[in-house]
């Protein structure tokens, strides 16, 4: 009995600290229209060589989990490779506060929101700076890819730009679209100004950028963890 008991408490133990050490990244994978999206590709990014560490794959309706280790990783990206630069581009979310169990619900369609930041000037008016890069599959499509400036963001006065801060919408109050230096060519990208969020007790904020191309109906969505900073 002595001999059996022992294994048993050496595999409880194991698996105790396996899961004490892991969480669950998990969520719905859906396009604009609210229809889910089976075999999208789920894959997380750590911060050693911009390696995607872990992957998966939408189910039937749409959902995903993706056990991983405890930690913060820098990106979330979402494809269905099929659809990719033909129906679709890609979803991005950043900077993720694995240290919990974490819901992630991914919407994504034609429009993709890659390259964001988020950051607060000190001394200046009170917000949140955030660069992102708006790319259209439908501009793509017809954009000169030699020419200086890659053209596939819409421009400034064909763009509706939304902020929503831990679930609540808040004052874009500028929008400015700036020159991205790419090597030997240029694209376009944006630097806009919101509001701040709601006081709250948690550690994080969760922002989405929620983007259209008013031109021609292309959508898309990105999502970023920022971690609060008291300025004293």
């Amino acid at each position: 009995m002595r001999k059996l008991i022992l294994p048993f408490l050496v595999m409880t133990t194991m698996f105790a600290f396996g899961q004490t050490d892991s969480v669950t990244i998990s969520g719905k994978v859906t396009d604009f229209n609210g229809q889910s999206i089976e075999g999208a590709l789920i894959m997380i990014k750590g911060y050693d060589f911009g390696q995607f560490v872990d992957t998966t794959f939408s189910d039937k309706t749409g959902h995903y989990s993706l056990l991983v280790k405890k930690g913060k990783y820098s990106g979330l990206a979402a494809v269905r490779m099929e659809d990719y630069s033909k129906t679709k581009l890609e979803f991005w979310a950043y900077e993720i506060p694995a240290y919990k169990n974490l819901d992630i619900d991914i919407r994504y369609d034609r429009l993709e929101v890659y390259g964001v930041n988020i950051f607060q000037v000190q001394g200046a008016y009170p917000g949140y700076t955030i660069y992102f890069r708006p790319m259209s599959l439908a501009r793509f499509a017809t954009a000169d890819m030699s020419s200086e400036i890659i053209d596939i963001a819409p421009p400034s006065d064909m763009i509706d730009i939304k902020v929503n801060i831990n679930g609540d919408n808040v004052n874009v109050n500028s929008i400015q679209r700036v020159e991205e230096f790419s090597g030997k060519q240029k694209m376009y990208a944006y630097l806009i100004h919101t509001d701040l969020e709601k006081p709250t007790a948690a550690k994080y904020s969760k922002f989405q950028i929620i983007v259209e191309d008013k031109e021609n109906g292309d959508k898309g969505e990105a999502i970023y963890f920022k971690e609060k900073v008291k300025y004293e």
